[in-house]
């Protein structure tokens, strides 16, 4: 047919010359382009499609996101059996919740940060047993700190240094609770690591205490011990600037309005809720008639006694 076209010698009333340049299959064309579309539906359909291990855990995530509730006037993430357990463990956030809950552990609470809400406290002392299961970082000791100061805790787990418990395997969670020690051992390990941190006036060692840390004028310090009003509290910045002078029974609600306090003065006792304040703060040094019995100080702070 292609060479018979070829022996057209007129079209109309033209006279015409035919030649045949090429030959196409159009089938070829429509199967080429049939694919390069499947070449591309398989590259989108392989962009969003999972593995089946990744498959696997995110059920397994969206299940456990499911058992997590809000607990409490502070709507703290905590696990299902939060409130029916007769024991607690206490960890930092919403992700560690979840990531226990990986392994079936559903009697958890979290603080949601360095500060222990009070619903937590109150909730500790109905529990028979209560554990703490904190990150291998500053914070995580923050966090601990304030838990020995605040409630009666009996077990501390960590993760390993420099770790965050939400990102721990399986195998590293249940080790790291395996691996839980009593937190009275703890108090007393620290007990016996502060002593150097505390001092009395009685000894005449206010000038060493101060020489220690290094403060560049030790008089200003001095002089603020030796007259401060009696039921007052004065605070200073790493310059050695006063922040403020006001009654101690005002100190807790309104010294988080001075967050450069370096060194505190109180002609009283020092509270665990102070302490614990101070901690958050970063405050390096506190002078204090006295401290609450059974008190613990951390080694990262500094007491001396007027």
């Amino acid at each position: 047919m292609a060479a018979t076209v070829e022996t057209v010698s007129r079209v109309g009333p033209c006279e015409a010359k035919i030649s045949l340049i090429e030959i196409r299959d159009v089938r070829e064309t429509k199967r080429k382009k049939i694919i390069e579309r499947a070449a591309e539906l398989l590259k989108k359909w392989d962009e969003k499609s999972l593995e089946q291990s990744e498959i696997e855990e995110k059920i397994d995530k969206d299940i456990k996101l499911g058992e997590i509730v809000v607990w409490g006037p502070d709507n703290l993430p905590a696990g299902p059996e939060v409130d029916s357990n007769p024991e607690l463990i206490i960890v930092e956030g919403r992700a560690d919740v979840l990531n226990l809950l990986r392994i079936g552990i559903k009697n958890t609470i979290a603080v949601q940060g360095t500060q222990v809400p009070k619903s937590v406290i109150n909730l500790a002392k109905e529990k028979k047993t209560v554990n703490c299961f904190l990150d291998g970082d500053r914070g995580g000791t923050i966090i601990l700190n304030e838990l020995m100061q605040l409630l009666k805790l009996d077990y501390v787990a960590r993760a390993p240094d420099g770790y965050e418990v939400e990102e721990l395997t399986r195998k590293q969670m249940i080790k790291a609770l395996q691996n839980k020690r009593p937190a009275k051992q703890l108090k007393d390990a620290k007990k016996s690591s502060i002593e150097d941190n505390i001092y009395d006036n009685k000894d005449g060692a206010l000038r060493k205490f101060l020489k220690k840390l290094k403060i560049k004028d030790e008089s200003t310090i001095i002089e603020s011990i030796n007259t401060i009003q009696t039921g007052y509290s004065i605070g200073f910045s790493k310059s050695l600037e006063k922040l403020f002078e006001m009654p101690v029974g005002e100190i807790f609600e309104k010294i988080r309005n001075f967050k450069d306090t370096q060194y505190l003065i109180i002609d009283g006792i020092l509270t665990k809720r102070l302490l614990s304040l101070s901690i958050n703060m970063k405050i390096k040094f506190i002078a204090c008639k006295n401290k609450e019995e059974d008190l613990s100080i951390p080694n990262n702070i500094d007491i001396f006694y007027i």
